[in-house]
């Protein structure tokens, strides 16, 4: 997706684009959760695509912020999503509309599989450019 001049240009900036990283990951986390969960009241596939590109500039991004270095992504990516997620279900707590989505399962399975696949796509990206 980024081709080296525009790596060498995140590993200038690295700050900023970590900065960007934590910014979209907890927002896009906190905001598309309830969107992104196949057979739960919100879906909308339209969204889960768009979330999805939003995931893999973020793992492109680590590719250039992060050399080899596959566990501290999926631990910034765990924690991030997790706060994200924990900040809307505590911005609407008692809300109707979130009963489905304080499962158990979603709420430890959601960040998790996250984490997984912007880890996954930072791996195959890492792949691609070396």
């Amino acid at each position: 997706m980024f081709n080296k001049d525009d790596f060498g240009k995140i590993e200038k900036n690295k700050n900023h684009f970590l900065l960007f990283n934590i910014t979209v990951i907890l927002f896009a986390s906190g905001i598309t959760f309830t969107a992104v969960i196949p057979n739960l009241k919100g879906f909308d596939l339209a969204t889960s695509f768009v979330t999805l590109g939003f995931y893999i500039l973020i793992g492109n991004i680590f590719v250039g912020i992060f050399k080899n270095n596959i566990g501290l992504v999926f631990i910034i990516s765990l924690i991030l999503s997790s706060l994200g997620m924990g900040w809307r279900l505590w911005l609407e707590w008692g809300e109707f509309s979130l009963i489905e989505h304080t499962n158990i399962v979603i709420i430890i399975g959601y960040p998790c599989i996250l984490a997984f696949i912007i880890t996954l796509i930072y791996s195959v990206f890492q792949k691609i450019q070396n």
